[in-house]
């Protein structure tokens, strides 16, 4: 929780610890929180999950105006305890509330260079928009990028609160999103020195291009152009830098609710994933996992896949553009796409592999625990390739590490389910660690396990520079399991 606001729960708890147990509660005490709130939401910004906080504060001040100061109570035994009772109750939501639902913190980059941030917009003639009546195709992408060591300005958010609510919950539950800065800087000069390598990023589906700043920021301090796709029509919110935005599509957003509708749907999901395992033969595993995939709807089998991959060739080609200083090129000569990597998260992750397996400008690949829809499961890559597999999720993606034919390897990281692979982990961490939903692992541990995977990956095969966590030599995560295939 941030300064004031905790003083602020302090105090309105006083104040319900006060009325609970029948003390007298100085007059001034409500007074305090009311202006404390006053200055909470000046400096700080008010927040959903501080309204029950603040409530208190306002009508204890009010009523010291109405019976002026306070008094010992002379209230009978079974009053005494219903006040204790109600007392207790809004203890119960006021305090806890907050202290679960804190603004996010992310955490510092620890590359040696700043962190600047830009918009792009992709526009596609060659293609129709496949969810609005007219149009091409075009969609907004958020370039995180090295900037010159401490450099400083105006930080950039988070995001748009409707990037994370999408179509099923109220955007008031994530209004708080605005409150978050990132670590940066909007548009910000490129670093000096030579030619960085470039990552594209897709999220995952009902995503948003946000969804793993923590990883796009330790990228960019460590000296990689980092460009995030919002795919229109299938994240959740897919916002242009001039404040326009398009929602998920309905037919979409009615699909999605169906498939979560349906009884018992994550824990048959998690079974079919889980008996992949038990098939005694490697030819028999890819066939039981390219049977688990044709059970899904269009349009994640086919349809949305080469979308998503067609959206990322349109983004390497208008880098490659940019790099020969055409179409307003923020950063001429300074992109080298002879050293592009291609990741993503859930269906994103898919979609990397995908247009690697179709693009040799690719590198590299990382899959962030995404079923592997699209042609792969009926083909193999030669470029290095990595697939971050939550517990969760593992058995889903051995499969497709026994496809591969150039250097693969399948991480599992301990104790962490398929969201856990998001900032999510760091939005409620107490909240979502305990009811289960990002899985029982230490929030900042994981993402210092993702963190450091991903960039020594990268650092391995874009950059040259052998990571430990790729040589065998002992590591600081010794609970992460690593499956290796085609490699020394």
């Amino acid at each position: 929780m941030r300064p004031i606001e905790t003083i602020v729960v302090a105090g309105a708890g006083l104040i319900l610890l006060g009325f609970g147990a029948g003390w007298r509660v100085r007059r001034g005490l409500p007074w305090v929180v009311v202006a404390l709130a006053v200055v909470h939401w000046a400096v700080e910004g008010h927040r959903l999950a501080m309204w029950p906080a603040y409530l208190i504060g306002f009508v204890a001040a009010a009523l010291t105006l109405v019976r002026g100061p306070a008094r010992a109570p002379t209230w009978g035994r079974w009053r005494r305890v219903g006040r204790g009772i109600v007392a207790a109750l809004l203890f119960l939501v006021a305090i806890p509330l907050p202290v679960l639902w804190p603004v996010m913190k992310l955490p510092v980059p620890g590359g040696p260079f700043g962190v600047g941030q830009r918009w792009l917009v992709v526009v596609d003639s060659s293609r129709r928009e496949r969810f609005l009546p007219d149009g091409v195709r075009r969609f907004p992408v958020k370039l995180w990028y090295p900037a010159p060591p401490g450099v400083t300005g105006t930080r950039a958010r988070y995001g748009d609160p409707r990037e994370m609510a999408g179509a099923a919950l109220p955007v008031a539950l994530f209004a708080q999103v605005s409150l978050i800065h990132t670590h940066a800087i909007i548009d910000a000069p490129l670093a000096a020195g030579d030619r960085f390598p470039v990552l594209v990023f897709s999220h995952g589906y009902g995503g948003g291009f946000g969804q793993n700043t923590v990883q796009m920021e330790e990228l960019a301090s460590q000296g990689y152009m980092v460009a995030s796709i919002a795919h229109p029509g299938e994240a959740a919110w897919a916002p242009f830098p001039d404040g326009t935005g398009m929602a998920m599509d309905t037919g979409i957003t009615n699909l999605m609710a169906r498939m979560a509708g349906e009884p018992g749907a994550e824990k048959k999901a998690l079974e079919s994933m889980a008996r992949l395992d038990s098939v005694p033969t490697a030819a028999g595993r890819v066939a039981a996992l390219r049977q688990f995939l044709s059970e899904g709807p269009e349009p994640l089998r086919s349809e949305s896949i080469a979308e998503w991959a067609a959206d990322t060739r349109a983004l390497v080609d208008l880098l490659a553009t940019f790099e020969h200083g055409g179409a307003a090129s923020p950063f001429p000569g300074r992109l080298d796409l002879a050293r592009l990597g291609v990741f993503g998260m859930s269906y994103g992750g898919a979609t990397a592999a995908e247009f690697c397996r179709l693009d040799s400008r690719c590198k590299a690949a990382l899959n962030i625990d995404g079923g592997q829809y699209g042609g792969l499961v009926n083909d193999s890559l030669l470029v290095p390739f990595m697939i971050m597999a939550s517990s969760q999720a593992r058995a889903v993606h051995g499969p497709v590490l026994e496809l591969a034919r150039g250097p693969a390897y399948l991480i599992t990281v301990p104790e962490t389910t398929h969201m856990g692979l998001t900032d999510l982990t760091l939005a409620a961490p107490r909240l979502f660690r305990w009811i289960g939903v990002t899985g029982a692992l230490d929030p900042d541990r994981r993402q210092s396990i993702m963190t450091a995977y991903t960039v020594g990956f990268f650092d391995t095969y874009l950059k040259g520079i052998r990571s430990p966590l790729f040589d065998g030599s002992p590591t600081p995560f010794p609970d992460v399991v690593v499956v290796r295939r085609n490699t020394p």
